[in-house]
C-alpha cells in the first residue's frame, strides 16, 4: 500500500509541476488542405526559433483550429505535419508584453501522394488513450503486456475487474461483449475465459473499450463491448515480424509467433500464427459454516496445476476493386489443449473437533478448436461519402473434455477410505451464421443516415456424458447424463440519423432485435421456447464549447441473454459437496445507461454515468444442511442500479516522464427479491490504475504500473481489496526494428480474489489465487519494408474498422 501511495504522491507533484509554469500569451491558428477545407486532427508544432526545439503540441479539432495557451515569452514559429501531406511552417514570431494575443495566418497543407514517397514509422503512443467516445488500450505501447494474455491486459483496462471464475466486470457490470477484430465471440463462461487466456497480449495491436455503444453494434452486452483488434500492418510492400516470448513464475512459459503482410496497389496478404505452452496454478480456500443440529465447518483447501497449449492463426486477403471498392475474405481459428492436475482436502469439524476429512482428485484434458470464415465488401459510391458494406460469417467452435473427479472420505473413528470416482466426457459445439449490410447514406456534408440489417443464427449441442466407478470399472450412469440443445435465432435492423449543428454533434439511433430461441433437453424431452421483439434506442450529444472543453451525453438501452451452457438443467460436479446446476428459465438482462462526459484540451476525461439493470442474473446458491451439498445456479432477480465516475489524467511532469492515471468510482445498488428470498446490498468501490513510463537516451524505456481495487460488492458476495505493482524495461536495437521488453508482474503478490457471501443459512468464505507474480522476457523483430504508403493508409484505415460508431 505505501508503494501505491508514493505513486499517487508522484502522479500529483506532476500536476503540480505542469501548473507551475509561468504563462503569459495564447496563439491561435488553423489548419486546412489547398482547397481551404478544414484538415482536422493534425499534428501542430511549437517550436523555439532558435533551436528548432519542441515547446507544446497538440492537434486541430474538427474545423481545423487548434490553440496554445499559457505560453512564456520568447521567438517561436508553428509546424503542421499530417500523414499524406506534405508539411507547413508559419514565419517566426514573438510572446512578450506586447504580443500576448496571436492570430497566425492559416496553414496550408497540399497532398503528397506525388511528391512524399514514404514516411517511416517511429511514433509511440499512449497506453491508454480516449477515442470517439471509447477508452481504446494501445497494447504494443505497453512493457507490462509484453508476456501475457488478453486476459492479463484487460485486468489492466480502466474500469474493468476479473471475477473468481474469470468472468469479466466492465464498470460495476457482467456481461460486457467480447469482439474479436470487430466480429462477435458468441462465448461466454468458461469457454470464453480459455479464449482470452490462449490469445498472447503479443498478438494484440489495440483494445476498445465502448461503454455506450450506438444502434450499430448489436444489442447484446449491457455493460457495453470491448473489441480486441489483433494485428493487421497498412506497410507496403513485403514484411513482417517476429515475436518471441518466455517467463516463468512457479511454472514456465513460452510462446513464439510470426506475422506477414504483403500489400501492393491491388491487393493486401496477411496472416499471423502464434505457438505457446503456459503453465501455472491456482489455488482455492473455502470455507463453509453449516448449522443445523450438530454444526459443521467445512475447509476446502485446492491446488490446480494447468497448462495451455495455444496454437492461434489468421489469414486473409482484401483486394482493392479500384481505389473506392474493396473485397476481403478472412480465416481465422485456433487448435489449443488445457490440462489440469488438481488435488484438494477438506477437513470437516463439528462442535470445533475434527471427525473426517475428505481428499479429491482431479484430472482434465480438455481441447477446443475453432475455425471461421469471413466474406465482406465495402465500396464509397459518390463524392458525397455514400457507402455500403456487407459481411457473411461462419464459425463453428468444438469442445472435447475428458474430466475424471475421485474422492474419497476418511474418518477419524474409522480411519478407511471410502473411494468414489466419475468420469465425465461432455462434448460442445457451437456452430454460428451471420450475415449483414450497412448504408452510409449523406444528404451533405453534416447530414448523413447510417443504416443496416443482420441475421445471426446460434446453435450448440451440449452431451454431457457421466460414468460412475461400479467394482473397478467404469459404468454410464444415465440418470447423470444429459444432452442439451440450444438454437437461436436473431433478426435485427438499426437507423441512425447523424447531423453537425455549428460546434455540436447529434446523434439519434433505433434498433430492432426479434429473437426466437428453443432450449430443447434431448434427455428430459423438454423445450423452452421463446420469441420477443426489442427496441433498442440510443442518443448522443456531443457539444464542443471551445478549443479547451467538450461535452458529451449520450443514453442507450442493452440486452444481454443468458450464457448457453448456463441453460443446461441438468447438474455438474465440482465435488462431493458442491454442484453446479443450470437454469432453463432465465429471462434475459435489460440495462439502460446514460453517460455524462467532459473533456479538458482532447486529454483529461471526466465521465459519470447510470445504470438500471432489469431481471439482473446473479449467481446464487442453496445449501442443504442435512447432506451439506451446496449448488450453485444463475438465476434473474429484480434489478440492480450502478453509478459510475471515471478519470483519465495524462501527466507529463518532464518531457521524459509521462503519467497515465485512471480512476474509476463506482456504487453498486442490488435488490435481490422474490417469494424465497428479500436481500438489499450497496457499496461504494474505487479502482484506481497509473502507468509511469520514463524514456531515456540510446533507446531505453522504463515503466512502473500499479492498481488498487477497494472493496465492493457483486451480488450475494462481498468483495476485499486486491492491488498489484510492477515494473518493465524496454531497449531497441537496430535501428528501432528490434524490441526486448521485460516485466516483474505483481511483485508483492497480493492479486487476488477474497470474497465472502452470507445470507439465509449460508455463511461462506473463498480465497482465489493465480500465478500472477512472474518475470516476462519478449523480443519483437520487424523485417522487411517499413514504410508506410500515405494515401493507402487512409484508405485501409476504413478498411479494417468493421465495427462503426
Amino acid at each position: 500500500m505505501k508503494r501505491i501511495l508514493l505513486i499517487m504522491f508522484l502522479a500529483i507533484a506532476g500536476t503540480g509541476t505542469i501548473y507551475a509554469q509561468h504563462v503569459s500569451g495564447k496563439i491561435t491558428v488553423k489548419t486546412a488542405e489547398t482547397n481551404g477545407q478544414p484538415l482536422p486532427f493534425t499534428n501542430v508544432l511549437l517550436r523555439h526559433v532558435k533551436d528548432s526545439s519542441l515547446v507544446k503540441g497538440e492537434l486541430s479539432s474538427q474545423d481545423g483550429s487548434c490553440t496554445f495557451d499559457k505560453i512564456t515569452e520568447g521567438r517561436y514559429f508553428i509546424e503542421a505535419t499530417l500523414m499524406g501531406y506534405t508539411s507547413a511552417s508559419t514565419s517566426a514570431f514573438t510572446i512578450d508584453a506586447n504580443h500576448q494575443l496571436v492570430q497566425l495566418p492559416t496553414l496550408s497543407l497540399s497532398t503528397a501522394s506525388k511528391t512524399l514517397q514514404a514516411v517511416n514509422v517511429t511514433a509511440q503512443k499512449p497506453f491508454i488513450e480516449r477515442k470517439n467516445g471509447a477508452t481504446v488500450l494501445n497494447v504494443e505501447s505497453s512493457l507490462a503486456a509484453s508476456g501475457g494474455t488478453a486476459l492479463d491486459v484487460l485486468k489492466r483496462a480502466p474500469g474493468v475487474q476479473i471475477d473468481k471464475d474469470d468472468n469479466v466486470i466492465l464498470q460495476g457490470n457482467q456481461g460486457a461483449t467480447i469482439m474479436l477484430d470487430g466480429k462477435l465471440t458468441y462465448l461466454s463462461g468458461e469457454q470464453l475465459a480459455n479464449l482470452l487466456r490462449s490469445l498472447p497480449a503479443e498478438n494484440i495491436a489495440t483494445i476498445e473499450i465502448i461503454t455506450s455503444p450506438s444502434a450499430k453494434y448489436d444489442a447484446a452486452g449491457k455493460s457495453g463491448i470491448i473489441n480486441i483488434k489483433t494485428k493487421k500492418t497498412i506497410i507496403t510492400g513485403i514484411n513482417g515480424s517476429i515475436n518471441l516470448g518466455a517467463g516463468a513464475g512457479k511454472y514456465g512459459f513460452y510462446n513464439a509467433g510470426l506475422n506477414l503482410n504483403w500489400r501492393t496497389e491491388k491487393f493486401n496478404l496477411f496472416g499471423n500464427y502464434n505457438n505457446g505452452s503456459r503453465g501455472f496454478f491456482q489455488t482455492r480456500y473455502l470455507a463453509r459454516h453449516i448449522q443445523g443440529d450438530v454444526p459443521q465447518f467445512f475447509e476446502l483447501n485446492a491446488f490446480n496445476r494447468r497448462r495451455f497449449k495455444n496454437n492461434n492463426y489468421k489469414v486473409g486477403m482484401d483486394y482493392f476493386l479500384g481505389s473506392k471498392h474493396t473485397v476481403g475474405v478472412l480465416v481465422r481459428g485456433y487448435d489449443n489443449a488445457f490440462n489440469q492436475d488438481g488435488f484438494n482436502h477438506t477437513p470437516i469439524s463439528s462442535n470445533g473437533k475434527l471427525d473426517s476429512t475428505l481428499y479429491a482428485g482431479t484430472y482434465v484434458r480438455n481441447k477446443f478448436s475453432n475455425i471461421s470464415f469471413n466474406l465482406n465488401y465495402k465500396g464509397q459510391l459518390d463524392t458525397l461519402g455514400t457507402e455500403i458494406g456487407f459481411d457473411a460469417d461462419w464459425a463453428r467452435f468444438n469442445d472435447n473434455n475428458y474430466m475424471t473427479l475421485n474422492d474419497s472420505m476418511y474418518y477419524v473413528v474409522n480411519p478407511v477410505r471410502n473411494t468414489h470416482a466419475i468420469l465425465n466426457r461432455p462434448v460442445n459445439e457451437v456452430t454460428i451464421r451471420s450475415v449483414k449490410a450497412d448504408l452510409v447514406l449523406p444528404f451533405n456534408k453534416t447530414t448523413k443516415l447510417e443504416t443496416g440489417v443482420k441475421f445471426s443464427s446460434v446453435k450448440t449441442d451440449n452431451n454431457l456424458k457421466y460414468d460412475s466407478l461400479l467394482n473397478g470399472k467404469y459404468v454410464n450412469a444415465i440418470t447423470q447424463s444429459n444432452q442439451f440443445i440450444y438454437t437461436e435465432d436473431v433478426y435485427a435492423a438499426y437507423a441512425i440519423f447523424k447531423k453537425t449543428i455549428h460546434n455540436t454533434d447529434l446523434q439519434i439511433g433505433l434498433r430492432a432485435e426479434q429473437t426466437k430461441s428453443d432450449g430443447y433437453s434431448v434427455t428430459l424431452q423438454s423445450h423452452v421456447k421463446r420469441s420477443y421483439l426489442d427496441f433498442f434506442p440510443s442518443f448522443s450529444l456531443d457539444q464542443k464549447l471551445n478549443e479547451s472543453h467538450k461535452i458529451g451525453l449520450n443514453y442507450s438501452k442493452r440486452i444481454s441473454r443468458p450464457n448457453y451452457g448456463d441453460l443446461n438443467p441438468f447438474v455438474f460436479y465440482i465435488d462431493k459437496y458442491n454442484y453446479f446446476k443450470g437454469n432453463p428459465y432465465m429471462l434475459p438482462e435489460y440495462t439502460h445507461k446514460a453517460e455524462l462526459s467532459y473533456t479538458f484540451k482532447q486529454k483529461y476525461v471526466a465521465a459519470f454515468s447510470y445504470s438500471m439493470t432489469k431481471n439482473i442474473v446473479l449467481e446464487y446458491m442453496v445449501q442443504n444442511d442435512t447432506s451439506k451439498v451446496t449448488t450453485y445456479y444463475d438465476r434473474n432477480f429484480d434489478r440492480s442500479y450502478v453509478y459510475n465516475m471515471s478519470l483519465t489524467i495524462p501527466i507529463d511532469p518532464f518531457k521524459w516522464w509521462n503519467i497515465t492515471n485512471n480512476i474509476n468510482g463506482n456504487y453498486n445498488y442490488y435488490n435481490i427479491k422474490d417469494s424465497t428470498i428479500a436481500l438489499k446490498t450497496n457499496t461504494f468501490g474505487l479502482n484506481y490504475q497509473t502507468t509511469h513510463t520514463f524514456t531515456f537516451p540510446d533507446d531505453w524505456k522504463f515503466e512502473i504500473n500499479a492498481y488498487y481495487e477497494s472493496p465492493f460488492v457483486w451480488g450475494v458476495y462481498k468483495i476485499r481489496p486486491s492491488y498489484a505493482i510492477g515494473l518493465g524495461v524496454q531497449k531497441q536495437l537496430m535501428n528501432k526494428k528490434m524490441t526486448i521488453k521485460m516485466n516483474v508482474s505483481d511483485i508483492t503478490n497480493r492479486e487476488q480474489f477474497r470474497g465472502s457471501a452470507k445470507f439465509e443459512n449460508i455463511d461462506m468464505y473463498i480465497n482465489n489465487r493465480w500465478q500472477n507474480r512472474r518475470v516476462n522476457l519478449a523480443l519483437t523483430w520487424n523485417f522487411g519494408n517499413s514504410n508506410i504508403k500515405a494515401a493507402r493508409e487512409r484508405e485501409a484505415g476504413s478498411e479494417q474498422q468493421r465495427v462503426g460508431g
